[in-house]
């Protein structure tokens, strides 16, 4: 095995070459997920094993965006199809460790400057949806419900907070799980959403018992519910990837958001 990793010279592995030049550019994609796989196997060395897992997939984006699963079914395709240069030692573990680098990777880009965060303005459902949007899963498997806190200006108080996760089908949640950190952060208002996995934006009739439930709720500790996001898919709904209940429903906001049905309201 020992071999396998080591049969360049040290110039040339990928390693060293990364100690020498600390912000990659020098590296091919091969070479940097040479490092993650840390060895090859014997007859194959690493920078070799990682040419072939490269190659089982139609582009980097692919490989980057599959999760361990996709990347294992991958790799079995490939070596079907390509006996004389497989891909071997490449176990779960492996997998998982690539897998995790790069959803590591996927959320830190998602995020977005402090500063930035805090000019952001969501007195629309469409500002509203990109933070939502930037915390999510790529493809998550359950459904999340988060809430975001906002000042008196409309500006977002902290990020998006997950308060419930649930099957892939519903969310359960409460009030006191939403307004319980509009309380925390003394906000004016707050912003709700939750995804549907299956991609479909369309609120279910729960959904609408919810929001009713909220604004309600809002009135009464006299804290805003600006607006209740369903995310879908990104390409849903027109090409937006969220639906607004706020929108297809203003009377659940009459006495909670003011009387204007495209957006929420200026305080």
């Amino acid at each position: 095995m020992a071999t396998a990793q080591y049969n360049l010279p040290p110039v040339l592995r990928p390693r060293e070459k990364l100690i020498r030049d600390p912000g990659a550019s020098s590296l091919s994609e091969a070479e940097l997920l040479a490092i993650l796989l840390n060895m090859g196997t014997v007859g194959c060395p690493v920078v070799e094993l990682a040419h072939r897992m490269l190659a089982a997939f139609p582009s980097l984006d692919e490989f980057v965006d599959a999760d361990w699963l996709a990347m294992k079914t991958r790799l079995a395709e490939w070596n079907e199809k390509n006996p004389g240069h497989p891909v071997k030692g490449v176990a779960d573990a492996k997998l998982l460790r690539i897998a995790a680098a790069f959803q590591l990777v996927r959320r830190a880009q998602s995020r977005i400057s402090v500063e930035e965060f805090r000019k952001t303005d969501v007195g629309s459902a469409e500002a509203a949806a990109k933070l939502f949007r930037r915390i999510l899963a790529t493809a998550p498997e359950k459904e999340h419900f988060f809430v975001l806190p906002v000042n008196g200006s409309l500006h977002p108080l902290c990020e998006p907070i997950d308060v419930s996760q649930g099957s892939v089908s519903r969310t359960p949640v409460h009030p006191r799980d939403v307004f319980c950190e509009a309380v925390r952060y003394r906000a004016f208002a707050v912003l709700v959403a939750h995804n549907h996995p299956s991609g479909k934006p369309e609120p279910s009739a729960e959904d609408l018992d919810v929001t009713r439930t909220l604004a309600e709720t809002g009135r009464l500790l006299k804290v805003k519910l600006l607006d209740h996001l369903v995310l879908g898919a990104p390409g849903s709904a027109g090409g937006k990837g969220y639906l607004s209940i706020r929108a297809l429903r203003p009377d659940l906001f009459a006495q909670s958001a003011g009387r204007n049905p495209t957006g929420p309201e200026r305080p």
